[in-house]
């Protein structure tokens, strides 16, 4: 790579920037260098790729999508289950990835994507934490719905006084 991190480089397409990040590595390696100047230089491509990717024009994934089913549990192995009856042996086996799915539509987005249907797979952890994130979001629009009640209540009304016709 140049000296010139900013000027062309930037312009360049992914499989240059590729590519030079790895004749430059390959040169460093040849000269001896220590890690740390690999590491910078690695760095440094991976910062630049993903500059690249992230100013792609005409590539916006926001892609929107419609929940269509309940979450239902679902594992994956990732080798051959054991010959064994025992279930507490199958139940906590390290190869069993347990996970939380459920299906949606996709609503906006491409047009080869509108109207697909995608199940969403999540591993456990990774749903529970979703799942906390969502009661606190709805825990906190809950408030502000009362206190902007509140509020309204507080201008608009004020305590009936003597006399006056409550309905």
């Amino acid at each position: 790579m140049s000296d010139d991190l900013y000027g062309a480089v930037l312009a360049a397409s992914p499989p240059i920037l590729a590519e030079a990040a790895i004749r430059r590595v390959h040169e460093l390696l040849e000269a001896g260098a220590d890690s740390a100047d690999v590491h910078e230089v690695v760095a440094t491509s991976v910062a630049l790729l993903n500059m690249h990717q992230r100013n792609r024009p005409g590539r916006k994934h926001a892609w929107l999508a419609k929940v269509t089913s309940f979450a239902f549990p679902r594992t994956f192995s990732t080798g051959p289950l054991p010959k064994t009856d025992d279930l507490t042996v199958l139940a906590e086996a390290a190869w069993l990835h347990h996970h939380v799915c459920f299906t949606a539509e996709i609503t906006h987005g491409s047009k080869s994507a509108l109207g697909r249907a995608i199940e969403l797979q999540l591993p456990v952890d990774d749903a529970e934490r979703l799942a906390q994130q969502m009661l606190r979001m709805v825990a906190a629009a809950r408030r502000q719905a009362n206190r902007t009640s509140r509020a309204d209540q507080a201008q608009g009304q004020t305590s009936p006084s003597k006399g006056d016709q409550v309905t």
